[in-house]
């Protein structure tokens, strides 16, 4: 349907646009072999003969993001600088694929109940996520994800001579999702549901106590988002996500998620070529009582 609608529209340009003829001459419309559609959106571009694997996108992205305690007996305040580099492809007719790997550098400084004086802490944080699904027709989608992460950091108490207390992390997350999409014209909308499980686990220097902690959660999302050509190269984006904890393990010393809330994106897309777009996004909480989050990103991806 849509390559019939962009013959019928190059007909209609061509019609219109021919010079002002003689009263008198007769018109002819164009053969068939001269009508040729519009060119797609760069976004659109397939390779013309894909294998098994095809569709591949290598994407990277830089940001920068802060997490606030908020009224809690407890002070954290968390800037993390970091990026993330994936690769994306097609299965087959229906199959999908992505792995991503990041690092972030943490800059921490909180207090805890147990001694409440202001500490310091540094944090060197790596993960891997991989994400395998279907889509039985083009507007459907469902799958699962899996992660792991590793991380070391280094506390310190601000005006205590005392050595620094150190630390290594580990963790492990898995989920499911499922998603629909409705496209018409410029607009693309988007509803996905997902329940994404973590679990985590820090060990510390023998000086600590405790020597261990477990801490973990189950969250389930819902996350209705939409993106809008504003030109043939232009796209704006938006999403809007219901949070809403439905289990969790809370930490020493710690009172846990907030039960619910909102997670905000807007952003924009534009592709430099059929091949390369940049990206900008910027993300925020909304209606939490426990903490605030932002986080801002600059990315770019290439389609080969």
């Amino acid at each position: 349907m849509r390559r019939g609608g962009l013959a019928l529209c190059s007909v209609f340009v061509l019609l219109t646009g021919s010079p002002v003829v003689a009263q008198g001459t007769s018109l002819r419309l164009p053969t068939l072999a001269q009508v040729k559609p519009l060119p797609p959106l760069p976004r659109l571009y397939r390779e013309p003969n894909p294998g098994f694997l095809h569709d591949f996108k290598l994407s990277v992205e830089a940001g920068y993001s802060l997490t606030e305690k908020r009224r809690q007996p407890t002070r954290l305040r968390q800037s993390s600088v970091g990026g993330q580099l994936g690769l994306s492809f097609g299965i087959g007719q229906i199959g999908f694929a992505s792995f991503t790997g990041s690092y972030s550098r943490e800059n921490i400084k909180s207090t805890i109940l147990a001694f409440p004086l202001s500490m310091d802490a540094g944090a060197d944080a790596l993960g891997f996520d991989a994400v395998i699904g279907i889509a039985p027709v083009p507007f459907l989608r469902a799958g699962v994800l899996a992660g792991v992460g590793s991380g070391s950091s280094s506390y310190q108490f601000v005006g205590v001579a005392a050595a620094p207390v150190g630390a290594k992390s580990g963790s492990f997350r898995y989920g499911g999702f499922v998603g629909a999409t409705y496209a018409t014209g410029r607009w693309s909308v988007n509803l996905d549901a997902a329940i994404l499980a973590s679990r985590h686990r820090q060990e510390y220097d023998p000086t600590n106590i405790p020597p261990v902690a477990h801490f973990g959660s189950t969250i389930g999302m819902l996350t209705l988002s939409t993106t809008y050509d504003l030109t043939t190269r232009l796209r704006l984006l938006a999403s809007l996500t219901v949070n809403q904890v439905l289990q969790e393990k809370i930490a020493p010393a710690e009172r846990g998620l907030d039960e619910s809330w909102f997670t905000a994106q807007i952003g924009a897309g534009y592709m430099l070529t059929e091949r390369w777009e940049i990206t900008a996004k910027g993300t925020t909480w909304l209606s939490n009582q426990r903490m605030r989050y932002s986080r801002a990103t600059l990315g770019a991806s290439y389609k080969f």
